[in-house]
């Protein structure tokens, strides 16, 4: 899923909240990722699992490099 969605599923676990944990967590999270991704190498498959704080559930990031060149981040939420 982008990034959009993941907002969307978080709303399933935080309700109203969800929009705080997407500003204020996930760009944290988001910078982690991206430093990985500059990281490895020039055909890696990267992925992370980040656990929210409060153990509701965990944001699993992925994202393929080819050729040095980054795809897209594809997120997904586990509860």
């Amino acid at each position: 899923m982008r990034l959009p969605e993941l907002e969307n599923e978080l709303k399933t676990i935080y309700g109203s909240d969800a929009s705080r944990v997407f500003r204020t967590i996930l760009p944290g999270i988001l910078m982690d990722f991206t430093k990985m991704i500059n990281r490895a190498g020039p055909d890696a498959d990267v992925r992370e699992v980040y656990h929210l704080e409060d153990g509701k559930g965990a944001v699993v990031l992925s994202c393929r490099k080819i050729s040095g060149v980054p795809g897209p981040i594809e997120a997904q939420l586990r509860k």
